[in-house]
């Protein structure tokens, strides 16, 4: 398996690499804003739904505005949207806040997959979610800029290692967990992994088997749009582990911002950067790498599966 070729600039990571057999190929941006205020809720009753007396200072109203403001100005000022995300230190792994009957979330993580219609992003405490995309959904590949990289990270430290020393360990450490764990997702391994996503209250599971380089998806429910809920059809189909998706991939990292609506998270903003064998185990790329996996946070020789609620 090749590794992922890097160039050096400036001191810099530079964002085109080549993947597991495949050349990176970044979608252009369309143009078009993207509002949070465009996805209404439709699940009353949602746990985190806020109480009367609700004040707007509260840490949850605050980071509502926060996803709300960096969903929003990403098409007039991506510099704003990244300095806004960055500063969503408590949002490690996944969170949801509920404000003016909206539901906004935010996942950092490591991608499992990458389909047409959906990511399944796992984070460093295991849980493991799956964003319905769309062509609302927005992709960059941040590993060639340091504020798209904090926006990434929110770790000043993580930005630092991975823009000025080229080190990617902190970084994968934080959103992945451990660097086994990325090591299961960036190459192919000897041991098949299955993942398996059930989104909650609706009739959508979805179950991913990893053999060598080829994914076994098997999902029991459409993955719609925001107007709409999943709704039983099953269907089995393979495709490949790495397939790109606008130039992401299973083993980036990632953070995905979005809404909720009919139980369904939907991906709006997905802010990512690729990683290759030679930044799991830290040494200097050697032109080809392999790996034949050890079982990491979150994994068991059978497989992992998590419920998403």
């Amino acid at each position: 398996m090749k590794a992922r070729n890097r160039r050096y600039g400036n001191g810099r990571r530079v964002a085109l690499r080549t993947r597991v057999g495949a050349a990176a190929a970044a979608a252009a941006l369309a143009g078009g804003g993207v509002i949070a205020a465009a996805a209404a809720a439709s699940h009353p009753g949602a746990a985190t739904a806020e109480p009367a007396g609700y004040s707007s200072w509260t840490p949850a109203a605050r980071e509502w505005n926060t996803l709300n403001s960096a969903m929003s100005s990403w098409n007039w000022s991506r510099q704003s949207a990244y300095s806004q995300l960055a500063r969503l230190t408590q949002a490690r792994t996944f969170s949801q806040t509920w404000q003016h009957h909206q539901m906004l979330a935010v996942q950092r993580g490591i991608v499992v997959l990458a389909t047409r219609r959906f990511l399944i992003l796992k984070s460093a405490n295991g849980s493991l979610h799956l964003w319905a995309l769309s062509g609302a959904t927005r992709f960059q590949n941040v590993s060639s800029t340091s504020s798209g990289t904090a926006a990434l990270t929110a770790s000043t430290w993580a930005t630092s290692a991975a823009m000025q020393r080229n080190n990617m360990l902190p970084a994968t450490n934080l959103l992945a967990g451990s660097t086994s764990t990325a090591a299961q997702m960036v190459a192919p391994t000897a041991a098949t992994q299955t993942v398996t996503v059930d989104v909650a209250n609706t009739d959508l599971k979805v179950t991913v088997i990893v053999t060598s380089t080829t994914a076994t998806v098997s999902q029991t429910a459409t993955t719609p749009a925001a107007s709409a809920a999943p709704t039983w059809a099953p269907i089995t189909y393979r495709q490949y582990a790495w397939q790109q998706t606008n130039g992401i991939a299973r083993g980036d990292l990632a953070l995905v911002v979005g809404f909720r609506t009919h139980w369904l998270l939907h991906a709006r903003l997905v802010l990512f950067t690729p990683l290759s064998m030679s930044d799991v185990t830290g040494q200097p790329a050697t032109g080809t790498t392999g790996t034949t996996g050890t079982a990491g946070a979150g994994t068991q020789s059978g497989g992992f599966s998590g419920t998403h609620s």
